[in-house]
């Protein structure tokens, strides 16, 4: 049985998780000479196929096929320097599909991952997030939105999994993303919007951020349910933490019958913010 599964991949927030100075960043060719079958389809971002996955380009976008192993196949996306990263993708799960890994990278390093796991029956999904920032991990906020407007919210330990209920993820849009020490809130992308009394982030913190367009969720904070159609889970910097300036990579690895990116973008530092490429 397979359902049609659309995730639009948009900006995680980074900044704050240890790292190394500019001098460790690596060439993009570099980087591009670890892994097979690259593919230049979108702007100033080089695809590279991991595992067994393959690369086609077409007329919609770039097909991921063969990801079959959710801990090896995908694609790793590169680029130089850039503060934003934005990824819209169409994809179909069959039966036992759909888990799903992202991890941002500085060079080699991972400085932040998230991990996606749906249920059997698809109606809740399982987010593990992972931050640097602080040593053993830091403590992140979850914000629950509805519409924009801030629902309320909770801090969990590192290590803690928030869990995201709703009817079949069937047909649906998903976003997450990446953006690199500047406050997220600066970067206009489309689920930028915010209203009611949500907390301050922190400049230099970690974001990732997913949302589900046209469906709402509920999940539990602080024991009490929580509904809305995006959230941020928001690291809580700890002392010494290094803030980074950029990124170079993110890699998603999953199981999917299908996966198109059908956009793709990366975000540059600007005079008054990130701006798109």
């Amino acid at each position: 049985m397979k359902a049609g599964f659309v995730m639009a991949a948009t900006f995680l927030a980074l900044a704050g998780c240890q790292g190394p100075d500019d001098s460790a960043q690596a060439p993009v060719g570099a980087q591009e000479s670890q892994a097979q079958g690259c593919v230049s389809r979108f702007n100033g971002i080089q695809s590279c196929a991991v595992g067994n996955a393959q690369l086609a380009a077409t007329e919609e976008g770039l097909q991921v096929h063969g990801m079959t192993q959710a801990t090896t196949d995908g694609v790793s996306s590169h680029f130089a320097n850039a503060v934003g990263w934005q990824q819209v993708t169409r994809m179909s799960l069959e039966d036992g599909q759909g888990q799903f890994s992202l991890a941002a990278r500085d060079a080699d390093q991972v400085v932040s991952t998230l991990n996606v796991t749906p249920n059997a029956d698809q109606t809740q999904l399982t987010l593990a997030p992972s931050f640097t920032g602080t040593a053993g991990g830091s403590t992140y906020r979850l914000n629950v939105y509805r519409d924009g407007v801030y629902q309320g919210g909770g801090t969990h330990d590192p290590g803690a999994r928030v869990v995201i209920i709703t009817d079949r993820f069937g047909n649906v849009y998903m976003a997450w993303g990446f953006l690199a020490d500047i406050d997220f809130r600066r970067l206009p992308f489309p689920f930028s919007v915010r209203k009611g009394a949500a907390p301050q982030t922190e400049t230099g913190a970690c974001t990732w951020r997913m949302s589900l367009k046209g469906k709402t969720f509920t999940t539990m904070v602080d024991g009490q349910p929580l509904t809305g159609d995006s959230l941020e889970l928001v690291e809580q910097i700890g002392d010494g933490a290094y803030p980074y300036r950029h990124f170079s990579g993110i890699d998603v690895k999953g199981s999917a019958g299908g996966y198109t990116i059908v956009s793709e973008t990366t975000a540059q530092a600007g005079a008054d913010g990130a701006q798109a490429r």
